[in-house]
């Protein structure tokens, strides 16, 4: 017979204070050793731990001239949702033999969840960019107890209870379930189903059936799109070969007038050499043929932007420098948020490129779901007259 797991709610305060700092001593990432371009990052990874979503938590990481000569860091900047950098870097630094700079990263998830991303760092005269690998998780409170013995496989749900609070009638406002093998033998999730797929959805991130072996997680997204201003309420039914049969996770929501003002993504544009239309890129003078930069896209809109593509086409006149693309692919960029494209030069010879506008030879495209920018092209220059 399926249970109901009763829920304990904690009112937490979502507030701005970090709940925890983090420097390379915490992170229990001294082993791995990280370096880019003379450049050694101190921890080479970083785990933030588990924090309440909305709460933050920093890590200091430490970039150190490792090389017998000078090294110039270029720019650095996050990739993956919840991770940003925290507090202003005047770039480009340059950095005599161990000399060190440190750079603070933040984690703030909004969402409970597993999260993933990397900071990023460009040196001067180096294509692409050095990666430190970074991991968080977003938990509300302890999960509870399904009963299970630890006899056999037991299915344990986190949180046990889904309250959605108030959402606009075009919106869909989403939340995860943590499923969890808290028994010591595998069982099988058989199926899973919302008792008004209408209004509460459920899309898990696995395909059905799935086996879950001792100690193994899963999460499953759930959905609440109101179409009435109303309270609504409603049961996601796990399914399951155990004993119990599966659980019975009960959900709440209350539909009320649109949260959103514009009620669109707005994809903004600027470039790490200043406007929004044009990236010029010069390699330090007497530091190779290399010039690193970077392109970020802001949501300035009311609802997420999904920016689906970003690639360049070189011109076939000048062969002596190509302008390369760095990026993670498709990514959604939520209301409030950015993400970064990084763009390099590099210059096999002194060497001028022009932006051929008409012909679409040295521009980045970069296309996503604003409906008033859907494309949004940027012009390229190179100048590596001193190269060599």
């Amino acid at each position: 017979m399926k249970q109901f797991i009763p829920a304990i709610w904690l009112l937490l305060c979502a507030c701005e204070t970090p709940v925890g700092t983090k420097t390379g001593d915490d992170t229990g990432a001294e082993a791995e050793v990280v370096t880019f371009g003379g450049v050694r990052f101190q921890p080479g990874s970083v785990n933030f731990g588990t924090v309440t979503p909305d709460m933050s938590a920093t890590a200091t990481i430490g970039l150190i001239n490792a090389s017998n000569g000078d090294v110039k860091v270029s720019n650095a900047f996050t990739n993956g949702d919840g991770f940003r950098l925290e507090g202003e870097l005047d770039f480009p630094i340059t950095l005599e033999p161990d000399d060190k700079v440190d750079v603070a990263v933040n984690f703030n998830p909004r969402d409970e969840g597993e999260y993933e991303g990397t900071l990023n760092v460009g040196v001067a005269g180096e294509v692409g960019y050095g990666e430190v690998t970074l991991k968080g998780a977003a938990r509300s409170s302890s999960g509870g107890d399904s009963g299970g013995s630890g006899s056999s496989g037991a299915l344990d749900v986190f949180p046990d209870a889904l309250s959605f609070g108030e959402a606009g009638l075009t919106d869909t406002v989403w939340r995860s379930i943590e499923l969890s093998n808290v028994g010591s033998s595998d069982f099988l999730v058989k199926s899973i189903s919302s008792s008004n797929p209408a209004i509460f959805q459920a899309e898990p991130d696995f395909g059905l059936p799935k086996l879950m072996s001792p100690g193994s997680t899963a999460f499953l997204q759930v959905g609440f799109s109101p179409s009435e201003m109303r309270d609504y309420t409603g049961i996601i039914d796990i399914e399951t070969d155990t004993d119990s049969g599966g659980l019975l996770v009960p959900l709440s929501g209350t539909g009320s007038e649109s949260g959103c003002t514009i009620c669109a993504p707005i994809m903004s544009v600027s470039t790490s050499s200043g406007g929004n239309e044009a990236l010029v890129l010069s390699p330090p003078s007497g530091l190779g043929c290399t010039a690193n930069g970077s392109v970020t896209i802001s949501n300035t809109g009311d609802m997420n932007l999904d920016v689906t593509d970003a690639s360049i086409v070189n011109d076939f006149i000048s062969t002596c420098g190509t302008f390369v693309l760095s990026w993670a692919g498709a990514t959604t960029v939520s209301p409030g948020t950015s993400m970064v494209l990084g763009v390099d030069y590099v210059a096999t010879e002194a060497c001028l490129d022009l932006p051929y506008s008409d012909f679409g030879h040295n521009v980045l495209t970069i296309q996503g779901t604003d409906p008033s920018n859907p494309i949004h092209e940027i012009t390229l220059e190179g100048n590596a007259l001193y190269c060599g």
